[in-house]
């Protein structure tokens, strides 16, 4: 049975965890919107993706907590073991949705005239985004 200050300090994760997700998620699913209005000039990273779905990726890690929020005590084992494996669902279904939206996304881009920009977009690190630009006049640094 856990006490009351370690509940209450349960309660807290629980909400500043939630609303870290919230907020990832809100951002990933802001940046496809910008993605599928296709601007002159796309600086494309296929884990926007898993942005937008970190709140239902991390959503049956925080459930975990509610039995010591609510009732004091530990999740079951077995509950546990459901809610792991409801995690590993989500996460398979996103990375593969990652794959999926990034070969089509491209696709739609390429079939739209835009070009790959030679080099790595600015504040990006290497390998995480490739700029995608309607002229190629658009790809120059700024």
């Amino acid at each position: 049975m856990y006490q009351l200050k370690q509940r209450v300090i349960a309660f807290a994760g629980v909400i500043f965890f939630m609303g870290l997700a919230v907020g990832i998620s809100y951002l990933g699913i802001y940046k496809l919107t910008e993605y599928l209005s296709y601007p002159d000039v796309v600086s494309f990273s296929f884990w926007v993706f898993f942005a937008a779905a970190f709140f239902f990726f991390f959503s049956p890690l925080l459930a975990m907590l509610f039995p010591v929020v609510f009732t004091g005590k530990q999740i079951s084992v077995t509950s546990g073991k459901k809610l792991l494996k409801a995690v590993f669902i989500i996460l398979g279904l996103t990375v593969l949705g990652m794959f999926i939206f990034s070969e089509r996304y491209t696709a739609s881009l390429m079939d739209k005239g835009y070009t790959e920009c030679p080099g790595i977009p600015s504040g990006w690190m290497p390998g995480m985004a490739k700029k995608y630009a309607l002229e190629s006049s658009l790809c120059a640094p700024h």
